[in-house]
């Protein structure tokens, strides 16, 4: 299973990841809403873990949630 990772404070974003590959999930970190909307467009993933309160580009607006789920494998 792909994961993507959305988190923006890099400690909790490497824990994450360390737990989850821990657990044999291949795990893919991004630290901004934008990068994660460009790996989308270019990878694919069966879940995404997303920070609610990103700067810029977060996981609150349901028009960027919407999108996001559009895009899971």
């Amino acid at each position: 299973m792909r994961i993507l990772v959305v988190e923006d404070e890099q400690k909790v974003g490497n824990a994450l990841r360390e737990g989850l590959e821990g657990e044999r999930y291949d795990v893919t970190v991004e630290r901004t809403g934008e990068g994660a909307f460009f790996r989308l467009t270019t990878e694919a993933f069966d879940l995404i873990l997303l920070d609610l309160m990103l700067p810029g580009r977060d996981g609150r607006s349901e028009e960027h949630t919407s999108e996001l789920q559009s895009r899971l494998h």
